[in-house]
């Protein structure tokens, strides 16, 4: 019994060093998790970082239940908060928030709880994120302060004060700070400095989606040439993969397109084919580019054989061409001549609405007409053509006052009423299978110039590789009323 003593002593002893060590490794297994995840933020995988900060959240969580009064108790509890925060679960975070602000007293600690409650106001729109920061925004540590502004940027950006946006952001590390300023300094007008903050982004694999958005927003601000040049200097800065330059020399070539320049869109198309991977989607997308180019040139419906044949050509190159095809699918129906006059004046609408291509729209539009003058669409027709053949504006204007001065489309076409023009849009649309307007819907025999809107398809999305369409409004006679997209119902005059 004398030897009890001090074997109860050992074994208390022992019990404490293996407390002591399941404490240690608890709390550094949860550090470890949260330094996971800030390496998988920093590469640009947000997914896998907020699993990464919630299994931190989870261990620091065990280390607070089991150990509430180790001396490393505060540590575990603000970076269960941080892991809540930054993992998402800003509702499960307000109470051990609430408790680390009584119990934490130590300025790194609280500045971190400062970001994380800044961070849960931010995702949920709600709270002063400003005066959260305060302090933070003046810490010592340069990294809690980069966060910090990071955070104060972001917060301005959603308040539409992108002039403090941009100046938050400019004095953030953070690599998401970039492309928040770009924006920011985009809403502002700041076209130059946009460009200098993009290609400061590089080619760094975390911003292959922000790249293009930039660009976009860019060209959209200052033009296609301005996004071009900023291009040009990215690509000449970086040593970006072949296969994303071919997307962004594609995405170039769109713009261009757009915007009426076909030439430089011609450029662009050559040059993503030269650096893009031979096989690769982007490959074949540049070569379905640049057939579409020949297409929105034509004129006639004879010029479109040679290029049915090289995208069927290019449709059947092993693992498919998807824009190839999409866009063959639709040159196919172009190139028919349907038998009757709705479906002659639906594939007007496609070469007009998907192929871009006016001079073949308003050919066919003007062979709706001559094919059958008495028809009651051949003035429709005529009207369709007129913004899509601007050299022949005089001789179909003649037309329509001569042979078509009593039309309900020529009188539409003035702004005149005509409740008969009702009726033939209503037909029209039974033939083109669009759904007609209920009487209740039709308060007044006035409306706008009948041309009819895109009916589609569109040749674009993300997922078939094709041009987007143009998003400039159709061209009009200048004597014209607007255009309508289908077909609106004006008030009539007081």
């Amino acid at each position: 019994m004398r030897g009890a003593g001090p074997l109860s002593s050992g074994a208390l002893s022992l019990l404490t060093v293996l407390c002591g060590c399941a404490y240690y490794n608890a709390m550094w297994s949860a550090e470890q998790h949260a330094k996971g995840a800030r390496k998988l933020e920093a590469s640009g995988r947000e997914a896998e970082a907020r699993s990464e900060w919630a299994q931190a959240a989870a261990k620091a969580e065990g280390v607070v239940t089991r150990h509430p009064r180790s001396r490393w108790a505060d540590d575990a509890l603000v970076l269960q908060v941080e892991g809540l925060a930054r993992s998402g679960a800003c509702e499960d975070a307000q109470e051990p928030l609430t408790r680390a602000r009584s119990t934490v007293k130590d300025v790194a600690l609280r500045e971190r709880l400062d970001l994380a409650d800044a961070q849960c106001a931010l995702a949920v729109r709600l709270g002063d994120v400003q005066g959260r920061l305060a302090h933070v925004l003046a810490s010592s540590n340069d990294a809690r302060r980069s966060r910090a502004e990071l955070l104060a940027g972001q917060a301005a950006a959603l308040q539409l004060d992108y002039g403090s946006a941009a100046d938050h952001l400019k004095r953030s590390r953070e690599p998401a700070a970039l492309p928040a300023r770009a924006r920011a300094l985009l809403e502002l007008g700041r076209s130059q400095e946009a460009a200098a903050t993009l290609i400061t982004i590089g080619d760094s694999p975390v911003f292959e989606t922000e790249r293009p958005d930039l660009l976009d927003r860019l060209a959209a601000v200052s033009g296609p040439q301005l996004a071009s040049t900023t291009l040009d200097r990215l690509l000449h800065k970086t040593r970006m993969p072949f296969a994303e330059q071919a997307r962004l020399l594609i995405a170039d070539g769109d713009r261009y397109l757009t915007h009426g320049d076909p030439a430089s869109a011609q450029r662009r198309y050559q040059r993503a084919i030269a650096v893009a991977p031979v096989g690769t989607i982007e490959s074949g997308t540049a070569r379905a580019r640049v057939q579409q180019l020949v297409v929105v040139g034509t004129q006639r419906r004879s010029e479109l054989g040679p290029v049915i044949a090289e995208l069927t050509m290019l449709s059947r190159e092993e693992g498919g061409n998807i824009a190839a095809k999409s866009l063959l699918d639709v040159v196919t129906q172009v190139s028919a001549t349907p038998e009757t006059p709705g479906g002659r004046f639906r594939v007007a609408e496609l070469a007009r609405d998907s192929l871009r291509a006016p001079a073949l729209a308003g050919q066919l539009f003007l062979d709706i007409a001559g094919a059958d003058t008495a028809s009651l669409y051949a003035p429709k027709a005529l009207v369709a053509a007129l913004p899509l053949l601007p050299e022949r504006r005089d001789s179909i204007m003649r037309m329509l006052e001569t042979r078509y001065a009593t039309s309900p489309y020529t009188r539409a076409f003035h702004g005149e009423p005509s409740i008969a023009y009702v009726a033939a849009e209503d037909s029209l649309a039974r033939e083109l299978g669009v759904a007609v307007a209920r009487a209740g819907q039709l308060t007044s025999p006035r409306f706008d110039a009948p041309v009819p809107g895109p009916r589609g398809p569109m040749l674009d999305g993300p997922d078939t590789g094709a041009i987007p369409t143009a998003t400039r409004a159709p061209v009009r006679p200048p004597d014209a009323r607007p255009i309508p997209r289908d077909r609106p119902v004006l008030p009539e005059r007081p």
